[in-house]
């Protein structure tokens, strides 16, 4: 506010505290006219430079302010000039009229707020209104409707003040309820009600002959309003109460919580207070004023829950389907399959699984542009839709690959289906698709890689097809490579006690081929990502896997680049160390870390293999941030009997250690080799001196090699945190 606006409220403020001191009822009179004269000319000035705003409802707000001024003017003729004192005095016709003005602003003020919108509060408003209902009639109304001292005009007077009061409160309290934080006018609007409505409540409680009996602290009260008033109407906060600003969100969501916390105990406060005071109070009007609140907090209550049931069923139909498509999302896909999984294993039906891509869609974005790209996904997903069976499943896998559950028929039939929607694709679009089975028994993940396989070969063939997933076929080198693999363990010991803390699983596959080499050879035919993630459901299904064992199983940074390797490896890795070759697929960047961090996301801890003690290695130990690491066997290997390689060991277990990262050294076949390493602080170790690649878990190490085959075999000192790391 300007500062003659503010020296001006100062000198108010400090006439309205003066006034008790003023000798005389009619010197008081007059510096109370005076002290409102000023508040309404410090209103009507800063209402005219905003004229705007008049036709809103400040304008009415102001002239009912005036008004009631006006009443307290004639009031103080009546007792001071005319000596009247009827409850028909023409002050009290005033009175009222303002009243009802003053309510008439404040519902107006609500209307322009809202400019139409339904705004939030009404029943909190009247949880609230209600609740002050309660003792008002407690301890105003029924005394006054009761008393024989008051005349019938002084009775309808009095409860007509009460009542303007009460629907003034109760609009202020709604308008609390949207965010006024921002509008300090708004503060010293409500301020300067809920002040007047104090020394109202005051006045009546002094006497039993209405308002019109005042005494100098309650006059005190009313001019304090009146003061507040002129500071709201003359702060500049007053437009951004009309306008919007920071009144276009609700507030803060403990305020209507408050506000209906208020309102329902006021009956109960109302109870105590005449039970404390021994008053005569009728128990009915509370009663029933309890339970009206009550029952309006129970419809708040209902209309809440409602709102949040439909709030959760429109999130869950968010979160289960594309927002593209309206089809099923990954998400969705994923239960569906389970659920459809359990279903065909119950009822003892067949089950396949189909993966549909688009073909060549990159290229029809190029030409057309995404948005055409887009309008051909919803087409297309429209009309397979149209196409499909009761209880088969659609879903958008990812871009412009779906996926399909065909419950109940056989993988010929299943293949004609998927067939008979390739037709259905408009646009002059096709697209390559493959068929599964799912085996009972089998991870559904195994369905899905299977489908991704015969997908593979639809594209190889030439696509605008479909192919079956056979698993003997010659025509799938994929699934030749899965269904050769078989997959053996070989245990990880703790150096301190040779104790067996895991089992790593190796991938194998025709005795006289190399892993590595059909692993290349996957590659080369483009589903190296697909043999990789099937390794993996390999190694999880060995059964019988010891409790409280880790099993670690060996990917490539170019399988976790892969979408498709994604799709296959199981959403819960709790248990798993994911062991990172130490093969680079291109140069490191973030994107490492990144796809690492979805593992973690699994529930897997995170193991980099083969590391040697270049700058390189201990450089990934920081950027990756793995929880293992395994020495590389052409390290270790002669270790006990090469200087140079001990140092460097050494200096990798200490650097690893100082990031608290557990060390393995792999490749061990000599007690010497183990004896070094031992001294050289690795805590765990593998090889064949500790036990052979089998195909099932092998047992723990006889006591004797615990013992009796190593000289001066005791604990070492310092393994117990790494210990800790690596189980």
């Amino acid at each position: 506010m300007p500062v003659r606006t503010r020296c001006a409220v100062v000198l108010l403020c400090l006439a309205a505290v003066l006034l008790p001191l003023v000798p005389g009822a009619v010197g008081r009179d007059v510096l109370q006219s005076a002290v409102q004269a000023g508040c309404l000319a410090l209103a009507w000035h800063h209402l005219r430079r905003r004229r705007h705003v008049v036709g809103l409802g400040w304008g009415l707000l102001v002239v009912a302010v005036s008004v009631l001024a006006l009443s307290d003017l004639v009031t103080a003729l009546e007792q001071n000039v005319w000596g009247l004192r009827s409850p028909a005095a023409p002050s009290h016709l005033v009175a009222l009229c303002g009243y009802v003005m003053l309510g008439r602003s404040v519902l107006s003020l609500d209307r322009h707020r809202s400019r139409g919108r339904r705004l939030p509060g009404r029943i909190e408003a009247a949880i609230f209104g209600t609740g002050v209902l309660t003792p008002m009639m407690v301890f105003l109304v029924t005394p006054i409707l009761h008393s024989d001292a008051m005349s019938v005009q002084a009775k309808v007077v009095t409860i007509a003040y009460a009542l303007a009061d009460l629907v003034i409160v109760t609009v202020l309290a709604r308008l609390m309820l949207t965010n006024g934080s921002q509008s300090r006018s708004f503060t010293y609007l409500t301020a300067a009600l809920f002040t007047s409505l104090a020394g109202d409540l005051w006045s009546w409680a002094l006497t039993d002959q209405g308002p019109a009996s005042m005494v100098a602290g309650v006059k005190v009260v009313w001019l304090v309003g009146f003061v507040l008033f002129a500071c709201g109407v003359a702060h500049p906060s007053m437009e951004t109460f009309i306008s919007g600003g920071g009144w276009a969100q609700s507030a803060p969501r403990q305020r209507p919580v408050w506000l209906m916390g208020a309102g329902q105990a006021m009956p109960a406060v109302t109870l105590l207070v005449v039970l404390a005071l021994g008053l005569h109070a009728s128990l009915l009007v509370i009663a029933v004023g309890g339970l009206v609140v009550s029952l309006l907090v129970a419809a708040r209550m209902y209309g809440l829950l409602s709102r949040i049931d439909e709030q959760s069923s429109q999130l869950s139909d968010l979160a289960r389907s594309d927002d593209l498509t309206g089809l099923h999302n990954r998400r969705s896909w994923n239960f569906e399959l389970a659920r459809a999984c359990n279903a065909a294993a119950a009822q003892g039906e067949p089950l396949n699984v189909a993966l549909l891509d688009l073909d060549h869609f990159k290229r029809y974005n190029d030409s057309y542009g995404h948005p055409a790209g887009d309008r051909l996904l919803r087409a297309a997903t429209q009309a397979w839709r149209e196409g499909l069976r009761p209880g088969e499943v659609l879903a958008r896998y990812g871009g412009e690959e779906f996926a399909m559950l065909l419950p109940g028929v056989s993988l010929e039939d299943a293949v004609e289906r998927v067939d008979a929607l390739r037709e259905r694709t408009p646009a002059g679009q096709s697209f390559s698709a493959g068929v599964a089975v799912w085996v009972e028994g089998s991870e559904p993940e195994q369905a899905v890689a299977d489908a991704d396989s015969a997908l593979y070969e639809a594209k190889r063939q030439g696509r605008d097809r479909v192919v079956a997933f056979r698993p003997h076929a010659d025509s799938a080198p994929s699934s030749q490579a899965a269904h050769a693999l078989r997959t053996v363990v070989q245990p990880v010991v703790r150096v301190r006690d040779l104790v067996v803390v895991g089992y790593e699983a190796l991938s194998r596959f025709d005795p006289s081929t190399d892993a590595e080499d059909v692993l290349a050879e996957a590659y080369r035919g483009g589903y190296g990502d697909v043999l990789e993630g099937s390794a993996i459901l390999s190694g999880l299904r060995l059964p019988d896997r010891p409790d409280k064992i880790q099993l670690s199983l060996n990917v490539s940074e170019r399988a976790m680049r892969s979408p498709q390797f994604w799709r296959i490896v199981p959403a819960r890795l709790d248990g798993v160390v994911m062991e990172l070759h130490g093969y680079r697929d291109g140069p490191h960047d973030e994107s490492v870390a990144e796809l690492l961090d979805r593992f973690r996301d699994r529930g897997a801890r995170i193991c980099l293999d083969d590391l040697m003690v270049s700058e390189e290695d201990l450089e990934r130990i920081v950027s990756l941030r793995p929880d293992q690491v395994k020495i590389d066997q052409s390290l270790v290997r002669g270790c006990d009997a090469d200087p140079e390689r001990s140092a460097d060991i050494a200096r990798l277990v200490s650097f690893a250690q100082a990031y608290g990262v557990a060390v393995c050294a792999k490749g061990v076949e000599t007690v010497a080799e183990l004896l070094a390493l031992r001294g050289l602080g690795v805590p765990y170790v593998q090889g064949y001196l500790l036990g052979r690649p089998e195909p099932h878990w092998v047992e723990p190490l006889q006591p004797a090699l615990r013992v009796g085959a190593l000289p001066d075999w005791q604990p070492l000192a310092g393994t117990a945190v790494s210990a800790t790391a690596m189980s």
